[in-house]
């Protein structure tokens, strides 16, 4: 198990000798951190969960987050209340219910959350939310005087790219030949101007900085296809890693990495005809729905 990191200046910290820790790698509490694990409390922490400054963890019974959930400066979490009665408040008696945040999660700035909520994966939050009901994946929540839940809409077939160059063939007319299609173009390091251009097409989603492998497994896995239609070269074994999960490999002739079983090669300067490929795989893929 690895240990959190506290970084920056005037850190509280009060974890029972008792309680359970599971913590992932490159967790990491900035200053002016308050965190509390009572007495056979359980919090569990997955990879890269980022705190920044001023926030607050009151743990009694359970807190769980996934990996590579950030939260803004002043965010306070607690799974338990003081017990109260119409005339009096106790002290030192709590009434309690696990707290659970899903991965790659936002929770924005002053965001408090109580007890017993349940927040999906890929949520946004927004500044100043006060979060005391559950939240589905994939929306974005903004706490004015109710709770405002919108969805992050879905697409239901997906195609990727792990690239080091921001020259992707025909990607432009494939994103507007195919809008059913959700494209994901990731990168181990930051992007160009002119690859960061196509996050204007509703369809194109990139990804800059991945340096963690697990990433692009999640990635892979959700992938329908994979798009070798990268100039230079192949990045990580990506698409050894793509036929080892059974994710057809499409490509143009002078992008090709490889060749072989499941890769379909088409030929230069018509984007038509691999676009029209994709359609068949679409649609045997969503008559086995």
């Amino acid at each position: 198990m690895s240990e959190i990191q506290f970084k920056g200046n005037f850190h509280h910290i009060n974890i029972s000798p008792d309680s359970q820790l599971d913590i992932g790698q490159d967790v990491i509490f900035q200053s002016f951190a308050s965190l509390n694990v009572a007495s056979g409390a359980q919090l569990k922490l997955g990879n890269r969960v980022f705190f920044n400054d001023h926030c607050t963890v009151r743990c009694e019974q359970l807190i769980e987050i996934g990996k590579d959930t950030m939260f803004g400066d002043g965010v306070r979490i607690f799974d338990h209340n003081h017990q109260y009665s119409n005339y009096h408040i106790e002290k030192i008696a709590y009434s309690s219910a696990p707290v659970k945040i899903g991965a790659n999660c936002w929770i924005g700035a002053n965001t408090v959350i109580l007890k017993g909520v349940t927040i999906g994966d890929n949520v946004i939050i927004g500044a100043g939310s006060l979060v005391y009901q559950d939240i589905p994946s994939n929306s974005i929540a903004v706490s004015k005087e109710e709770l405002i839940i919108k969805k992050r809409p879905q697409g239901k077939f997906h195609a990727f790219t792990l690239t080091a160059s921001d020259t992707l063939e025909e990607l432009a007319y494939l994103a507007q030949e195919l809008p059913e299609l959700e494209f994901h173009i990731a990168a181990k390091t930051s992007i160009s101007p002119f690859l960061e251009s196509f996050a204007s097409y509703p369809n194109i989603n990139l990804y800059t900085n991945v340096h963690h492998d697990d990433i692009i497994e999640d990635l892979l896995d959700r992938a329908d296809l994979y798009l070798d239609i990268n100039h230079w070269g192949e990045v990580d074994h990506i698409l050894q890693r793509a036929l080892d999960k059974g994710k057809p490999i499409l490509a143009f002739a002078h992008t090709a990495h490889r060749t072989g079983s499941g890769i379909y090669i088409c030929q230069d300067g018509q984007p038509q005809q691999l676009a029209d490929r994709i359609r068949e795989i679409i649609k045997e893929k969503d008559s086995c729905f």
